[in-house]
This record gives C-alpha cells, structure tokens and sequence, in this order.
C-alpha cells in the first residue's frame, strides 16, 4: 500500500484547531444563514495557516434593528471598512425589503468586503465539557461574550454608595 497516496486521496491534509489563545488571522468568508428557529447566524470564517481556527458566530438580529445597525456597521470596520463606508452599506442593506432580501444583501456585502482577506485579532477558547473550540473577534466593539465571562464586579465605592442611605438637600446649598 502507498500511505502516502492514501492520505492524499481521503484529505490528509488534516491541521489541528489551534490552542486557546489570541491569534492574528486573516478572515476567508462569512455564510449567513438562516437556522430552524428563525435566527440569523453569521459565520465567520478564517485562513488556515499552522493551524485550523473555529468559526466565529454573530448574530443578524431582526428583533432588534438598531443593535442589528450597530453590530453589522462595527463588523465592516473591525473588517477594514471606514466608518462611512461600513454606514452607507448598512442603509443600502437595511433599505431593501423583506428579511430575506436584507440577509442577501448582507451576504454580498460582506463578500465583497472579505475578498481583501483583512487582518484581523481572535481569540480561540475550549468551552469546559466542550469537545471543540470557539473563537470570536477581540475587538471590543463587536466581541460577543465568551461562555464563562464573567460581569465585572462592583468597585468597592459603588458598594458604599448603593448602601449608603438617602439625603435631605434643599436646592439653595448646592453650588450650582
């Protein structure tokens, strides 16, 4: 038998997901597809290089359109896009009709965007009991919560003050 040809017929050209931590990545695609329970997901995917990285999910929400306006504006830019660029594409995107017309033409939007292969910042993390990775943006501006993100924790001042008991002022003693 000739191993070699073997692996090369059945794809052997296997890489390993990368380990957890913060890569540079050039970002290959985005499929924006609709799943059963009416959501849409943007799955972003990346370049392999050493290594496999996982996708990159964001959410096209119809329930909220300002945040959807918001996030998608934030993505182009994170992206490579200006921020006048990345407005004036989501109000050509949001003018189309219907749910099914906006979300194509998110997807040619997006497609044009990424043929540039932008540069981008991830972080890849194991999800405790998962058996695969995740990743998403590092990027503040667009960066879901990770599984196990914690909300920061109230300062030892904000304590004070939220216990701290209500005051009687008259307007006439505040300075201004």
């Amino acid at each position: 038998m000739n191993w070699d040809e073997i692996e090369k017929s059945a794809g052997g050209e296997f890489k390993d997901y990368a380990p957890a931590g913060v890569y540079k990545v050039k970002v290959e695609s985005v499929d924006i597809h609709e799943i059963p329970t009416g959501s849409v997901a943007q799955d972003f995917k990346f370049v392999e290089d050493d290594y496999k990285y996982p996708k990159s999910t964001h959410w096209l929400s119809f329930n909220n359109a300002n945040w959807r306006c918001l996030h998608q504006r934030n993505l182009m830019m994170v992206l490579g896009a200006t921020k006048e660029a990345a407005q004036k594409a989501v109000e050509i995107c949001e003018s189309k009709n219907g749910k099914e017309a906006v979300i194509s033409a998110y997807q040619q939007t997006y497609d044009k965007l990424l043929k540039k292969k932008p540069e981008v910042e991830i972080e890849v993390w194991k999800n405790e009991g998962e058996k695969y990775s995740d990743s998403d943006f590092t990027n503040g501006s667009v960066r879901m919560n990770k599984p196990g993100d914690t909300k920061p924790q109230k300062d030892e001042g904000q304590i004070i003050l939220d216990q701290a008991e209500p005051v009687e002022m008259e307007s006439d003693e505040l300075p201004f």
